[in-house]
């Protein structure tokens, strides 16, 4: 597994997370010699929610992350100064995967040399390749290189990549909670709102716990924490003495550089997390895939102009968006939940079929249809079958709804 000092490397890839994995996995599969150098021992635990789209990840990858699924979502609950709304989905569209599973699963499906416990110190980049120094002394050259990693990115830091950039503060804790807590959040991740300003917390079911978290744009010190545990207790879920994991969300702002002529940015270390939902798995994968595809097209160069157009655009659109929602939060909650079109319309998001703007004007304009189909499905139970209330709503959703 070692490498002598003149044997290169068609791509080097720092990480071992989505972003490297999908990376790795697609230029192993076009038959180039890759190189990943990851940090910690897989399967190796990160914080994250954890929630994806199935169907997004059967149009990536040609073959099943279900080992990895250890949740599927039969419903989204949102919560709001003391009211909370659960919508019911299709199943098999959204599932809950552990990252330490999830990002094992993928790197083994590359066809690639792994390193693992071994942490980069520094990078150098020239007119002939990139050299890449590890702690433990051993060095490695490359035509190209990923930097997939991470939020605090040791490439992006070496090569003076993503000046200025824009972060959110989140934390996270994985909890073992008494049988009827846990058999209430099964299969139903609850979305909270209300508690932080312009953040959220949130309740996600796990194979045998719950993963709970906070993040927040721009909290005070200490007020995640602090927010996190209070909340929790109100929902019977005590974190003392439970260990809390803090990680920056960082921001795409569409200034910093994410490339030079041999080196690209994915996923985290480019910045590429939503600015509204704090989604990150998705743009990794997505960014992996496209430096692939830049550098087997012969046109690295052109790898920031497809992140721009591919997901930046998208994330700027995004931050105005976010804005919008926090300084009207209390109205957009109050028409947006309880609608299972803009349920839909998140589930479609997750599966990369519409954008975050794409999200919020369907809940807009579908607004006036949903009170429409809820006043006359209520009048046909009174007046005929109570059944029929169900029927109509299960025929004028479309079938977007399971109960």
């Amino acid at each position: 597994m070692s490498a002598l000092m003149n044997d290169i490397y068609d791509v080097i890839i720092a990480g071992a997370g989505p972003a490297g994995g999908t990376a790795a996995y697609f230029l192993g599969q076009a038959g180039k010699r890759v190189l990943v150098i990851e940090k910690e021992n897989l399967p190796r635990y990160k914080t994250c929610g954890g929630g994806l789209s199935i169907d997004f990840l059967q149009r990536q990858f040609p073959f099943s992350f279900e080992p990895a699924v250890q949740s599927n979502v039969k419903a989204m609950s949102y919560a709001y100064h003391g009211r909370t709304v659960t919508v019911p989905i299709k199943r098999y569209q959204v599932g809950m995967v552990m990252r330490d599973q999830f990002d094992k699963l993928l790197v083994e499906q590359a066809k690639v040399e792994l390193r693992q416990g071994v942490a980069i110190r520094t990078v150098v980049e020239d007119i002939q390749g990139v050299h890449v120094e590890t702690q433990a002394g051993e060095c490695f050259e490359s035509h190209y290189l990923i930097g997939a990693d991470g939020a605090s990115s040791a490439v992006a830091h070496s090569l003076n990549l993503r000046q200025g950039k824009g972060l959110a503060a989140a934390i996270e804790a994985e909890v073992e909670v008494a049988p009827p807590i846990m058999e209430s959040s099964r299969d139903r991740p609850l979305f909270i709102f209300g508690e932080i300003y312009q953040g959220y917390l949130w309740i996600f079911p796990k194979a045998g716990h719950l993963s709970v978290g906070i993040a927040a744009l721009h909290p005070k010190h200490g007020e995640l924490q602090a927010t996190l545990k209070r909340v929790m207790a109100s929902y019977g879920i005590p974190l003392d003495g439970t260990p809390l994991y803090g990680h920056p969300i960082p921001l795409y702002m569409g200034k910093g550089q994410i490339a030079t002529s041999r080196t690209l940015l994915v996923g985290d270390a480019a910045g590429l997390v939503d600015p509204l939902s704090g989604e990150g798995i998705r743009y990794a994968i997505k960014s992996g895939r496209l430096a692939a595809e830049a550098i087997l097209s012969g046109h690295p160069e052109r790898y920031p102009r497809m992140v721009f157009r591919e997901i930046g655009l998208h994330h700027m659109l995004g931050i105005g968006v976010a804005k919008f929602f926090y300084t009207f939060e209390d109205l957009c909650l109050m028409l947006g939940a309880p609608n299972p079109y803009t349920t839909q319309a998140l589930v479609d998001m997750l599966s990369d079929r519409t954008t975050m703007s794409g999200m919020m004007l369907r809940s807009i304009l579908t607004f006036p249809l949903f009170l429409l189909v809820e006043a006359v499905a209520l009048l046909a139970s009174r007046v005929g079958d109570p059944k029929d209330r169900q029927r109509i709503r299960s025929l004028a959703y479309l079938g977007t709804i399971d109960e």
